[in-house]
């Protein structure tokens, strides 16, 4: 009977460790209020955290934050050891990098879910090998199906969102014509004048 409680248990776990990731993160529906509010967001930043920016011309940089001012966001490559500097006018949008974070979650859920099989399952007919061992064993392997499972799911979640720059209002240009509208002039009464 405890067996089939522990496995059954396992089993709940892991049926609900979708649920208890996606809780975790962050809605992707930005703050609507207004713009400054997002910005005060990104200023926060702690110095070093990884984050992508995707910039005016829709391209995404990897870089790690360095600090952010009123008017522009700086941060170093990942790679080169350069540094970046952005215009407030052309940041779409900047996420947090959970990759790694995603992942650690992932391969320890998995991990403790092996250790409940491995310590739940009744030994095989003879063994004398205690059950917190059968238990490290089912870690183990919990933990490479979580690594193969976090790795592309890792890919696959986008990170938590900090700032995204609200659609700009449709103005008209000034070099679109403006539209015609009908004379103003009074109506007369042609026979009575």
């Amino acid at each position: 009977m405890k067996n089939k409680f522990c496995f059954y248990g396992a089993v709940l776990l892991l049926a609900s460790l979708p649920a208890a990731t996606w809780a975790q993160e962050l809605p992707d529906n930005p703050e609507p209020a207004s713009d400054a509010a997002g910005w005060n967001r990104v200023q926060d930043l702690a110095n070093g955290e990884e984050i992508t920016v995707t910039h005016g011309r829709l391209h995404s940089v990897p870089c790690r934050f360095t600090g952010a001012t009123d008017n522009d966001l700086f941060c170093d490559s990942m790679f080169s050891g350069r540094e970046y500097r952005f215009s407030r006018a052309e940041v779409e949008r900047v996420r947090l990098e959970d990759k790694r974070r995603n992942m650690r979650i992932l391969i320890g859920a998995f991990a403790a879910a092996g250790f409940i099989w491995g310590a739940a399952t009744p030994p095989p007919a003879g063994s004398t090998a205690p059950r917190f061992l059968d238990g490290l064993a089912g870690a183990a392997a919990g933990g490479f199906v979580g690594l193969a499972v976090s790795l592309p799911a890792a890919l696959l979640i986008p990170g938590r969102l900090v700032y995204h720059r609200p659609p700009a209002e449709h103005k008209p240009s000034a070099s679109a014509p403006a539209a015609q509208s009908a004379p103003t002039t009074p109506l007369t009464d042609a026979g009575g004048q």
